[in-house]
């Protein structure tokens, strides 16, 4: 008996207590396949095919970046289809399949055995909602008992088609940790920065695939130029590069603490200084941190975390350019400091060594980021190394936020984190992972913004984010987009979506009604504008006419397009209104204007560095209306148009009216 009971023991102890993953993805009818990046030989590693399928189709990423119709098909005519793994497998705990169907239909049986052991059979019923088979999802085949053996699976589809795009098996002779290499991880919380951090700088905004490089006087002419950077799913970690990694030093400037970025992989005694030292540029490695004839403590830097991720790091020195952000429009892109936050934030992401042997759980936050959804979902992966027991996990508060599993497989899994009917505010909690004496804890952040009126924007702090109501476009001329609603008017200034290059704007037309104009909010020396970081959507272009001009134009008039009567340009800089002077600037590149007689003049009001400054759209002259001109024709008089105070008016027996049929009181 106890010869028994010391041998289970033993057993037990030279089981292994971890596993690892490899994920096989098909490529052809046939099921050839490749590991990760690594094509199998379907000799030394793969499958060996039992019989054909049907088809074989790449697939492709929807909108939502859901897999769409990705796989090997199995139709009912070649039911039975399949194929062994060359290799045998150890303590095999589980198998994911990924598959789809058709639109709406596709329903059969998925096999899998394990060496000699009875077979496990996943059924596959037809789509719940037409349209939805067509996206892949995981299914789970768990093994009480681990079982090892060469790996056979099979499909009997019994109506329409099933597709397998990739099988995953864990086991303890499966792939290597996914900790073999350091990784870079977003910089949530600046109390994570440690001194001789290695950091690289990313862009904070989801698509924009760009790093900051390090300095060279042959590519960073203008700058620092930005190289491409590879950024995982959900941007909680971007890939090393060499040509991108800087050296963080804790400093203490007059007391207080900052920081200083230091270039040793390549100049050893280099640091990153804003206004460039001795160069022309904003942003520029240097040989000192302090300039003291010219830009100061340019070499020290502060640094704030906000929205979970984005960095504002500031610079101490004397420039009036202090702030490192990333410029989408320049061309080509590049990083470089600005006097305030009007292109495109940046991110830090520090150096993380590779777990090894040790236990872990690595868990990406999740950073809803800021929306006007009341309702979302983010899935994320969890990631773990040699655990001994599954993965509890539990929410802080749960009051807004809802989990899909309170326990997760011990080599990790998926987790899908979700909110519903959540009012416009800011809201945290804190996802707690355990397993064992293993604990790790993420942060889940969210901020639901209110969908505002022009009036309400413009009364906006500076760099506020903003989400417009439908507004209309009044004038665009270049990168220049005026728009209204029914409360006011405000400026698009249009830099562009820093992918692709190209402006949100192109072909926009006065008329066209915008929807969804969302970016940060800036009174720009009296002129309220949104820079528009995302594409917004054009409707149907309807006619838009001016507002008509108040008596007196002056700074609530802004971005407002108007039409002014019985107006007079006295020549390219000004025009008389109403007995006053406004300045004027030819933007909309008018080849002429008509001078010195009234006019009707359709204008852009603009405030240009304290003055009121308008932008003449059209003109035409002064219509005279029907009914001053029946008077005129009654009276017969032969001198019925005088000019009085610098104004033309109708003079008639009954007094002097207005060329817009007004009557001039008291005369």
């Amino acid at each position: 008996m106890r010869k028994i009971f010391f041998a289970i023991i033993l057993a037990c102890l030279s089981a292994p207590l971890w596993a690892g993953v490899t994920t096989y993805t098909f490529t052809s009818v046939k099921w050839a396949s490749k590991v990760d990046a690594t094509v199998c030989d379907g000799v030394t590693d793969g499958w060996k095919c039992d019989k054909e399928a049907s088809e074989y189709s790449a697939g492709r990423l929807d909108a939502e970046k859901r897999l769409y119709s990705c796989g090997v098909g199995v139709k009912t005519g070649k039911t039975g289809a399949g194929a062994t793994s060359v290799v045998a497998f150890e303590d095999v705990r589980r198998i994911t399949v990924n598959f789809c169907q058709n639109s709406g239909k596709g329903k059969g049986t998925i096999f899998f055995q394990i060496g000699d052991n009875e077979p496990q059979s996943i059924v596959v019923n037809k789509p719940a909602k037409s349209g939805e088979g067509v996206y892949n999802r995981d299914s789970i085949v768990l093994f009480d008992t681990p079982q090892s053996g060469k790996i056979k699976f099979w499909v009997n589809c019994t109506e329409n088609g099933i597709y397998i795009n990739t099988i995953s098996i864990r086991s303890s002779s499966g792939g290597s940790s996914p900790f073999t290499t350091d990784t870079y991880q977003l910089v949530t919380d600046v109390e994570q920065l440690q001194d001789s951090d290695q950091v690289i700088f990313g862009v904070y905004k989801e698509g924009v695939n760009y790093i900051m490089g390090y300095y060279d006087e042959w590519e960073s002419v203008n700058n620092i130029h930005a190289i491409k950077g590879r950024y995982s799913a959900d941007r909680s970690m971007v890939e090393p590069d060499e040509s991108a990694i800087y050296t963080l030093r804790m400093a203490d400037l007059n007391g207080h603490s900052c920081y200083i970025f230091q270039d040793e992989l390549r100049y050893e005694e280099a640091y990153l200084v804003a206004s460039g030292g001795q160069t022309k540029n904003r942003l520029a490695v240097w040989n000192d941190v302090v300039s003291e004839k010219s830009y100061g403590n340019y070499g020290f830097w502060d640094i704030r975390i906000e929205n979970g991720g984005e960095a504002v790091i500031t610079n101490l020195g004397n420039s009036l350019a202090k702030i490192i952000q990333y410029n989408a429009s320049n061309s080509p892109t590049l990083f470089a400091c600005y006097a305030d936050r009007s292109q495109t934030p940046v991110c830090l992401y520090r150096r993380v060594e590779a777990t090894g042997d040790i236990p872990a759980i690595i868990a990406p936050f999740i950073n809803f980021g800021t929306t006007i959804e009341r309702s979302g979902t983010r899935t994320i992966a969890i990631n773990a190394n040699r655990l001994s027991a599954d993965i509890s996990v539990s929410l802080t508060h749960g009051e807004v936020f809802s989990l899909s599993a309170n326990t997760l497989d011990r080599d990790g899994d998926n987790l899908t984190v979700s909110y519903t009917d959540v009012e416009p505010g800011h809201y945290v909690d804190t996802i707690t992972f355990v397993s064992g004496e293993v604990r790790t804890q993420v942060a889940v952040l969210l901020n639901v913004q209110q969908v505002v009126s022009i009036a309400q924007a413009v009364t906006s702090e500076d760099h506020t984010i903003i989400y417009l109501n439908d507004v209309v476009v009044t004038k665009k001329y270049d990168n220049y987009i005026y728009v209204r609603d029914e409360t006011g008017s405000m400026l698009l200034f249009d830099r562009g979506d820093g992918i692709t290059g190209k402006r949100y704007g192109q072909g926009l037309k006065s008329g066209d009604p915008l929807s969804g104009v969302t970016g940060r909010y800036i009174n720009y020396y009296g002129v309220p504008e949104i820079s528009p970081s995302e594409q917004f959507t054009i409707g149907t272009n309807t006619e838009i006419e001016p507002e008509q001009a108040p008596q007196i134009i002056d700074s609530t008039d802004v971005c407002r397009y108007l039409v002014l009567d019985n107006t007079v340009v006295n020549g390219w800089s000004d025009l008389t209104y109403n007995g006053r002077t406004y300045a004027l600037s030819n933007k909309f590149n008018l080849s002429s204007y008509i001078k010195n007689v009234p006019t009707r003049t359709t204008v852009i009001v603009s405030y240009d560095y304290d003055v009121v400054t308008l932008y003449i759209v059209a003109q035409e002259t002064q219509p005279i209306p029907d009914e001053i001109e029946d008077i005129c024709i009654k009276q017969a008089q032969q001198n019925r148009v005088i000019l009085h105070n610098g104004l033309l008016y109708v003079k008639t027996e009954n007094g002097l009216y207005t060329l817009t049929g007004e009557r001039l009181e008291g005369e």
